[in-house]
């Protein structure tokens, strides 16, 4: 498609440039199918619920199962296998529901796609592109399909993803010949420079391309068809908790071996019932299902993120999140509502007040003339009907103050033509409700010109566009060069950062005339720029020229000799709920650094605003071009002298990327926003890229790990928070399996030395290991916020969850459980005339009554460390008991199996259980809660001590 012209690719693909019909599209979706790679076959549903049984702890399970079916043990292996069963239920149901809610956020940051169809620019689903499309290039777009160039403005895109050429390639609209090389290889991607290509990137100027392929016929899915998927790496929690599991296991497996020899060889019991006894105990002891546990819980909580508007895009960065000590943000759109409107205007040193908010096109208009006569055009509370009335006002100003009009007009000019948003209305509900499509600036600057009578319309039907010098980070300008059609000249139109502006021009428009641009002019021209950067407004500079005839413009050699108009200020309000947040941020410990692009007395205003900047001074604002010049070491030794604040103005990405890795090297968890095509390697760099969801470029979100659905910093800390509260939790689901897991082993082994009878069967073991670990472990994992999660200091992303002190923690609490269980259980023998060394049939009320009572006494003292396990140091009762009602759910669902087992004949008859006293349960009952209370002795000792360290401190 290359070699072909444009008029042969419409008439090809039976399109124009007013695009497709809306129709058409629909047509040729059903007919090429939806535009979206297809590599890896979704696992069938049997064959999900079949891997649940490949377990190796599942296997050991079914094979003690097989034997005891075998050796006549029906009773021992039917409740095996319905163990197994339950668990495998358990384990397809939340991969299914993880899977699910994967998709589910896959579709939130699903990409886009501008495209032409009836004529109108539209956004839509990249998925539903389709041959013919005429799509819309801009910088920083990710390009989701194959598709010929047919118009370009400095058009380069970054191919490296299927080239692996770094440079940009420059794109054409000419027709292009097919080029053969020495071995007759046809043209490659990379040589199809009027050709653009599924999965690259634009990364500078603008254009439309014709979509050519789609989905699997891209060249991207050509590769996609032969590549194979990579597993993905555990997370460093994860790869802890597999390490730990399988140490466990070992230690296990030997304690099953000596449980057999013992029983078999010394105690001269049946070899099934060893076995069976040995593997239950090993069961019990492994926390087998602590993996799947944590990427459940994990799972949760960014289904919880993204309800709050943050979509982690990988599990592992939840992890993350809760240790991040440094956070650098954008200021616009982030810290603001990136709803700008221009409020002021400074034209031939005279000032105007702009009224009216967001994008509604009316609020009123006041001019003060020299000779102190007021203008006032407009009203704030008019309406579409009132534009009449204000072209009225508008004329009598004009007849009056022509030169000051004109000027006022050619900002106009300019702020409508080198523009590349649009301004677009729904109404509902009777409610008309403006929005901007594109750059918020560019969108304010469009209202502005509504507010003085004009619209887009009007210049467009004046001037033709002939070429776009599109923005960059580098100029921190603009240009377009257009056609006048009423005289055939060509001027060009600039607009940007006001110190930019202003290097590129030696004249200025004043009283009406061009004259030569002095320095004291342009000092003051400065100095209003910063009078109106230090009231947080944006101040932008408008110039223009007469130029010539072209073929193409370049920036270096064209954007010089310009005549100064005017600036205009504008103000983007801090987001009302920033403050709080910022508030929050420091009680957390963490520093939150502006890095903006635009000038520092703006930045710092909203800085001072927001709380993040005492009013009273102390911080530093350092430029881009400060950045420029230190090494990333000087850098490091800024942030350690830094006391009150650092505001990193007028900066580039890349010293954006400098900036990150000064902070990283100081060994600081970084958070970064980024929005641009640029700010990918800061965003890659950070331990969290957070891109912005509404105004970020395709190339950011896929660089990030975060994606902003509403580009606001509170969710940021929001997000923070959140994954405090996941690593918490983890911790709390993690010390509570492992502390029943002790309990359980000491249980058995005390018995044991003590020459006891064993106090639970191996059926027994298995109902306590299913009835104890899920489901609670499970409601710990959504537990609440402990208090105080965010007036604490980041965690250290080096500590380890079992630390020696969480460690010793679990041991100890195990150590009770077992040495409580064995003693009761050893005084529920003495009640029953149990006399010690006395052997015991199973079969025997006694020992059935006896191991009754240890079973349930195990599963309500879990139930009561359960609860324990919802802090370290905080009390029970300031908890909450209702402050997690998973948990409450959990615990009554353990209590009623307890309940069936124990009294319900059918039960009794399969597990060999017995109906307890009412005094027994007593026992139970008050034994049980000794837990709470050695605890919460424990838990005063400790928030004794940290009263203690913190006065200290």
């Amino acid at each position: 498609m290359h070699n072909k012209t444009i008029e042969e690719l419409f008439s090809e693909f039976k399109t124009s440039k007013e695009g497709l019909s809306q129709d058409e599209a629909l047509f040729r979706l059903k007919k090429y199918g939806t535009n979206e790679l297809k590599v890896k076959k979704q696992t069938p549903l049997w064959l999900s619920f079949l891997q649940e049984f490949t377990d190796l702890m599942v296997v050991i399970l079914i094979i003690a199962a097989l034997i005891a079916g075998f050796s006549g043990e029906m009773r021992e292996a039917t409740v095996i296998l319905v163990i197994v069963f339950i668990n495998a239920i358990i384990g397809f149901i939340q991969k299914f529901k993880a899977e699910r809610a994967i998709e589910a956020l896959k579709k939130l940051i699903a990409p886009t796609a501008r495209v032409i169809r009836d004529g109108k620019e539209m956004q839509i689903d990249a998925k539903t592109l389709v041959p013919g499309d005429i799509i819309i290039l801009m910088e920083g777009d990710k390009i989701t399909a194959d598709a010929r160039v047919i118009e370009e403005n400095e058009l380069e895109t970054q191919e490296a993803a299927l080239t692996g050429e770094s440079m940009p390639v420059a794109k054409q609209i000419e027709a292009q010949n097919e080029i053969r090389t020495g071995s007759g290889a046809s043209t490659s991607a990379s040589v199809k420079s009027n050709m653009i290509y599924m999965g690259t990137d634009v990364v500078h100027g603008s254009g439309k391309a014709i979509v050519i392929y789609t989905g699997m016929d891209t060249k991207f899915g050509q590769i996609a068809h032969l590549t194979t998927t990579t597993k993905k790496d555990k997370s460093p929690l994860q790869k802890e908790l597999f390490r730990i599991g399988v140490f466990v296991g070992k230690v296990t497996l030997v304690i099953s071996a000596i449980l057999i020899a013992t029983g078999y060889f010394i105690q001269g019991q049946k070899f099934v019932d060893t076995f069976l006894f040995a593997t239950s105990v090993a069961v019990a002891a492994v926390p087998e299902g602590l993996p799947a546990t944590v990427t459940i819980a994990l799972a949760l909580g960014v289904q919880r993120l993204a309800r709050k508007n943050a979509i982690v895009k990988q599990l592992a960065s939840v992890e993350t999140l809760g240790s991040t000590t440094h956070i650098c943000t954008d200021k616009t759109g982030t810290l603001t509502k990136n709803e700008m409107t221009v409020k002021e205007m400074y034209v031939d040193q005279y000032f105007a007040q702009i009224g009216g908010t967001g994008y509604k096109p009316w609020g009123t208009l006041l001019v003060k003339t020299k000779d102190n006569q007021t203008y006032t055009i407009g009203d704030l509370d008019s309406d579409e009907e009132d534009f009449d009335l204000r072209k009225k006002q508008l004329g009598k100003f004009k007849k009056d103050t022509t030169p000051l009009y004109d000027a006022l007009e050619r900002i106009c000019t300019i702020g409508a033509l080198c523009n590349n948003a649009k301004l677009t209305s729904d109404t509902t509900n009777n409610e008309t409700i403006y929005k901007m499509l594109g750059d918020p600036t560019e969108g304010s600057l469009i209202t502005m010109v509504k507010k003085m009578g004009f619209s887009e319309g009007d210049f467009a039907d004046m001037y033709e566009k002939v070429y776009e010098l599109a923005f960059d980070s580098t100029r921190k300008r603009m240009s377009v060069v257009e056609k006048e059609k009423s005289t055939g000249d060509y001027y060009m139109f600039t607009k940007g950062a006001p110190d930019e502006v202003l290097k590129v021009c030696n004249q200025i428009l004043m009283n009406g005339r061009i004259i030569k641009l002095d320095e004291e002019t342009r000092e003051k021209i400065l100095a209003r720029n910063e009078d109106m950067a230090k009231r947080a407004l944006r101040v932008i500079g408008f110039a223009f020229k007469q130029s010539d005839k072209k073929q193409k413009y370049h920036a270096e050699n064209d954007e010089k000799d310009l005549v100064f108009v005017g600036l205009t200020g504008m103000i983007d309000p801090p987001r009302t709920d920033v403050k709080q947040a910022v508030t929050m941020a420091k009680q957390a410990g963490i520093k939150v650094y502006i890095i903006t692009g635009d000038h520092g007395l703006t930045a710092e205003a909203i800085a001072k605003q927001i709380g993040l900047v005492k009013d009273s001074g102390g911080h530093k604002i350092i430029t881009g071009l400060e950045v420029e010049k230190m090494s990333v070491e000087e850098i490091q030794k800024l942030f350690e002298d830094e006391k009150d604040g650092i505001i990193f103005a007028r900066t580039s990405p890349e010293d954006k990327l400098k900036i990150v890795s000064a902070l990283k090297k100081n060994g600081h968890v970084v958070a970064v926003t980024g929005d641009g095509v640029n700010d990918a390697p800061a965003l890659k760099r950070a331990d969290i890229g957070i891109a912005m969801g509404i105004t970020g470029t395709d190339v950011s979100k896929e660089a990030s790990n975060m994606v902003l659905a509403d580009d606001s910093f509170s969710t940021i800390i929001n997000a923070v928070k959140e994954g405090r509260t996941i690593y918490e939790n983890l911790k709390k689901f993690i010390f509570y399996i492992f502390s029943c897991n002790i309990g359980e082993l000491v249980t058995v082994f005390a018995a044991i030395i003590l020459g006891l009878p064993a106090p639970l069967t191996a059926i027994l073991i298995l109902s306590v290991d299913v009835g104890t670990d899920v489901l609670p472990a499970l409601a710990l994992g959504i537990d609440t916020p402990e208090k105080g999660i965010m007036n604490r200091p980041p965690r250290d992303p080096k500590t380890k969850i079992m630390d020696k002190a969480f460690v010793a923690r679990f041991i100890y609490v195990g150590l009770f459980i077992g040495t409580l269980v064995v003693g009761t259980y050893f005084w529920s023998l003495l009640s029953q005339g149990w006399q010690w060394g006395q052997a015991l049939d199973p079969d025997s009320e006694i020992y059935i009554e006896s191991s009754t009572f240890a079973f349930t006494i195990l599963v309500l003292i879990q139930m009561v460390n359960a609860y324990n396990s919802r802090s370290s140091h905080e009390s029970v009762f300031s908890l909450g008991f209702f402050s997690n009602l998973y948990l409450i759910g959990a615990v009554f669902v353990s209590l009623g199996v307890v309940y069936l087992l124990v009294e319900v004949p059918f039960f009794q008859e399969w597990i060999h259980t017995k109906e307890l006293e009412w005094y027994e349960w007593f026992v139970i009952i008050g034994a049980s809660f000794s837990i709470l209370l050695v605890e919460e002795l424990r838990k005063l000792v400790v928030r004794s001590r940290m009263r203690r360290n913190k006065v200290n401190a």
